[in-house]
């Protein structure tokens, strides 16, 4: 049984008066003497044996009566079996990738085990999986060694660390109630990207169990072309030297052997020649480390340069020296680099098929920019192309409104005053909002020198059809990826050419610019290399090399190829203060569902009337009793 209104039982106190008033009334009968007892035998005295039962049930009716209106001001009632009131532990495991490690494993499955072993007698007991996304294993249940053999059963696979997906989960298990998150994981630095909260009841204790597994590890955590030479990148997480070999083969052939020595915490590149395109797999030979970040793939076939298009007011080298001077140095050795300017009075001229030689379209100046140059710039991006644009002083937010075609409008506001004339310490800086874009990827733990750029001229943008992947400090959106049709475009709020920032004189620009115009260069396709987790749907979330059929117009089918997230075998881990900071307490929205079913089932059964009516009976019966005894 329970009550919606518990605190009226308070009045049952109450029934302590009548129990007070009986025990204080109890007194010895006085001694009287009488001079003549035989006059006292024809009196009717009731013999004090017979009264004293009808006192107590006097007493008892009272005591009944008030108990029972308590009771029924307190409104009683059964509780359905569906309206659990019990707390709850739900084991929220990490299978990302960074948790594959034999002796990581079993050390996860052991706290998880501990975890729910743990629990409150009476609780029920929940097991969630996550890594990129999450998964309800064992939903609540009594039933420990369900959730022990589930825990028995979990595999971390491939995906990347995702914190968020994890807690999301687990929280909405809660409904209202209370009871604790055990997370189990290794706190990857990475699960949390920037801006990432992860919200769950205020009701609710988050625990962090720590697998705290010591990672020796080796990985291939990047490959790329440079000039006749494929160069991979070997990775050593571990607290000890180590030995590298690394092997390269092409389309299922060996091709190279390279040897490596790396120190703790190290990183190597190692070199073959590239003879031919076709698919590369470099791979190294690690037992005991993290097993599926020992190969990586890669399509030789996509590594030559691409054509790319600047438009400009007039001439390439004045309105874009430091962008055309970026993609000079961007490009592997030997090999030639295709870049044209044009104006933009001129774009209006050209042919649909004149730019669609072009793989990507720098925009950089809109002055002279007619309509009929707009529409191809649409087209262009609407059959595929990637067009970067830069909001910077020469493109004009009203012309810029419609280059990706009508159905992906853009909203362009320059920048008040003059930015060129702005003090130093009104510069903005910006911070990626999500790290795992492939225009970011490259950084790895070098993304924070995005961050030294300074912005003192900047647009406001944004656009229906837009992800923003980057803010300025300000909280205004400072890189955009917009999808047009087949192609997609990137906007940034401000220029290229060391006018608004310096971001063109940076470290960081000339990897920005080429891993952008890469990720735009492939538009239709959106790339040929994806990261588990990112990958089309149909396509196993495995490592290796997949055919994706074509679509909405594309040219059929193609090849890609999918790698781990390198960030999966970094060894930075986060202090758990630290993994709490990101999470953030909400009322319990699931409370108000409970209170509402509660008083539902309490309306339904109408105890409290019962138990009124029998109070007027009991009260009814005291009287009667009570007028026996006067």
């Amino acid at each position: 049984m329970a009550f919606l209104s518990p605190l009226f039982l308070a009045g049952a106190i109450a029934a302590i008066v009548p129990i007070a008033l009986h025990l204080f009334r109890r007194h010895a009968e006085q001694r009287v003497r009488f001079a003549a007892v035989a006059l006292l035998k024809g009196a009717a005295v009731e013999h004090a044996a017979r009264r004293r039962p009808r006192e107590l049930l006097l007493l008892a009716l009272r005591v009944s009566a008030l108990v029972l209106l308590a009771l029924a001001f307190a409104r009683p009632f059964f509780r359905a079996a569906a309206a659990t009131s019990g707390g709850l532990t739900v084991v929220a495991i990490d299978t990302s990738l960074s948790m594959s490690a034999p002796a990581t494993v079993r050390r996860a499955r052991q706290l998880a085990r501990d975890a729910v072993r743990s629990a409150s007698a009476g609780d029920d007991v929940a097991v969630v999986t996550f890594a990129d996304r999450a998964a309800v294993v064992v939903p609540p249940t009594p039933d420990r060694s369900l959730a022990s053999a589930a825990i028995d059963a979990v595999t971390p696979g491939f995906g990347s660390t995702r914190y968020r997906a994890g807690l999301a989960a687990a929280g909405q298990l809660f409904a209202g109630r209370t009871g604790a998150i055990v997370v189990v994981t290794d706190l990857q630095a990475s699960g949390w990207d920037a801006g990432d909260t992860a919200a769950v009841p205020e009701s609710v204790r988050v625990d962090v169990k720590n697998v705290d597994a010591p990672l020796e590890n080796l990985s291939v955590a990047g490959l790329r072309v440079d000039g006749e030479r494929l160069m991979a990148t070997i990775r050593n997480s571990g607290a000890r030297a180590r030995d590298a070999r690394a092997r390269l083969s092409i389309d299922g052939r060996p091709a190279g052997v390279a040897a490596a020595q790396l120190g703790a915490h190290d990183m190597a590149e190692v070199s073959f020649p590239l003879r031919a395109g076709g698919v590369a797999v470099v791979t190294v030979d690690d037992p005991e480390g993290i097993p599926g970040d020992n190969a990586r793939y890669a399509l030789l076939a996509n590594t030559a340069s691409a054509a790319t298009l600047v438009v400009t007011t007039t001439d390439l080298d004045a309105d874009a020296w430091y962008v055309h001077q970026a993609l000079l140095a961007s490009r592997p050795a030997g090999k030639a680099v295709d870049v044209t300017g044009v104006s933009a009075a001129q774009l209006g001229a050209w042919s649909g098929d004149r730019l669609s030689r072009f793989s990507t379209v720098i925009l950089v100046s809109t002055r002279g920019l007619e309509r009929r140059g707009r529409e191809n710039l649409a087209a262009y991006v609407n059959a595929g192309g990637g067009l970067l644009i830069a909001a910077g002083p020469d493109v004009d937010g009203d012309v810029v409104a419609d280059v990706l075609g009508p159905g992906a409008p853009l909203e362009m506001q320059r920048p008040a005053g003059d930015p060129e004339m702005v003090a130093p310490q009104h510069s903005l800086s910006l911070a990626p909002a999500d790290l795992r874009h492939p225009i970011f990827r490259s950084f790895g733990a070098d993304a924070a020198s995005l961050g030294l750029v300074q912005f003192h001229g900047a647009a406001r943008i944004s656009g229906p059809s837009c992800q923003t992947l980057a803010r300025f400090t300000s909280g205004d959106a400072a890189i955009l990826d917009c999808t047009a049709g087949n192609g997609r475009g990137i906007v940034i709020a401000s220029d290229l050419n060391n006018r608004w920032n310096d971001f063109a004189i940076r470290a960081s620009f000339v990897p920005f610019l080429d891993q952008t115009l890469r990720y735009l260069s492939n538009s239709e396709s959106r790339g040929t290399e994806y990261l588990i987790g990112e990958v089309p749907d149909g396509i196993p979330e495995v490592p290796g090399v997949a055919n994706v059929d074509g679509s909405r117009g594309s040219r059929g089918s193609r090849v890609i190829v999918v790698n781990v997230d390198p960030r999966e075998s970094e060894a930075d881990r986060m202090p758990a203060a630290d993994f709490q900071a990101w999470i953030t307490r909400l009322k319990d929205a699931a409370s108000t569902d409970v209170r509402a079913d509660v008083a539902e089932q309490e309306s339904r059964l109408h105890l409290w009337q019962y138990l009124v009516a029998t109070a007027m009976v009991v009260l009814a019966i005291e009287g009667l009793v009570a007028g026996q005894l006067v």
